[in-house]
């Protein structure tokens, strides 16, 4: 193992020092948040995920959580709520909105599967072995276009719902587009807040001692140009990739950032590296580009090269047209 895959352990004092300021910065999070959150109320914004809703039974009864699981043979559906519990619905017990939904999120991964037979390719499944059992998919664009020995570049998704193998399908055509192996990990999901983006500090030192056990394992598995190896997301995946790009040491190439953000001034004390970033918001995202000139600064402060590249939508996954332009963009060398 060469010195760009040791595992390496993150600074832990960093990592408690920067959330020892989220208590003092309560009040300025709740004035930069009040703006997005009345202008999301009037919009009506579509989620990063698209499993996290409202969940209202035919009793009246109402949930706020993320799909989990469905299995159509027992009926049955699975919900993590926000404070990270589960609950058990029976389908029929859910509103005849909730079923049509349900319906269409099945139809859309089924969808996506036969677009992949299209598309071409390699999508496979992988465990991690040691402390951390993280579950990740793996995504190899024919590679044709290679010359003998060479390798492709890498970019690893996190999501805000933690569904890796299922979200990376909404990435697999801009991917094959212009060469570029997606590794899309489960498990990294938003957690609980505390106030706007700053997240509780144990868990998210737990998930980030996981993705130090994780990345090398990755490294080791996946062929990839260590010197292309890019991390990003939507909404809370590109706030994660965004924060492993200064704890994590690797020579990080750059970051797509899809409705993402840094997190607030209270995470512009972190280290990020010299890199690209790509900017893909929607044009009715409030959220997204409400901190966009703010993260600028800071980034271009680090050295970064950021290009904002917009779509027309709101909270969400550009079209594949948008994310190859953004991945180009990513990969050039400029």
């Amino acid at each position: 193992m060469d010195s760009l895959q040791r595992p390496l352990p993150f600074d832990q004092s960093l990592f408690m020092a920067v959330n020892r300021r989220i208590s003092a910065a309560i009040h300025h999070q709740i004035r930069l948040w009040l703006l997005p959150a009345i202008l999301l109320a009037t919009f009506g914004l579509s989620h990063g995920s698209d499993s996290i809703r409202n969940w209202k039974l035919a009793s009246g009864e109402t949930y706020r959580g993320d799909l989990v699981s469905y299995d159509e043979a027992k009926k049955l559906v699975i919900v993590r709520l926000e404070n990270q519990s589960e609950v058990q619905i029976d389908h029929d017990a859910l509103s005849p909105s909730d079923r049509a939904w349900l319906l269409e999120w099945i139809e859309f991964g089924e969808e996506m599967q036969v677009k992949l037979l299209k598309i071409g390719g390699a999508l496979t499944r992988h465990t991690a072995t040691g402390k951390f059992t993280t579950e990740y998919s793996v995504y190899q664009p024919p590679l044709d276009h290679l010359e003998a020995g060479a390798k492709p570049p890498m970019l690893i998704l996190f999501h805000p719902n933690g569904k890796g193998h299922r979200e990376i399908i909404r990435y697999l055509e801009a991917a094959k587009a212009v060469g570029l192996t997606l590794v899309s990990c489960e498990f990294f999901r938003n957690g609980p807040p505390i106030t706007g983006y700053a997240r509780q500090p144990e868990l998210e030192a737990e998930l980030l001692a996981r993705f130090n056990d994780l990345l090398p394992q990755i490294e080791a598995s996946v062929p990839h140009d260590e010197k292309r190896m890019f991390m990003g997301g939507c909404s809370g995946g590109a706030w994660r990739a965004f924060h492993y790009s200064a704890q994590v040491k690797r020579p990080w190439a750059g970051i797509y950032s899809n409705c993402g953000w840094l997190g607030g001034e209270i995470w512009y004390d972190l280290p990020y590296p010299k890199m690209r970033v790509a900017l893909v918001n929607g044009d009715k995202d409030p959220r997204g580009n409400y901190q966009h000139d703010r993260d600028c600064v800071r980034l271009n402060q680090a050295g970064c090269k950021v290009t904002l590249h917009s779509f027309e939508g709101a909270h969400q996954v550009p079209p594949p047209s948008v994310q190859e332009k953004a991945f180009r963009w990513l990969l050039s060398a400029e």
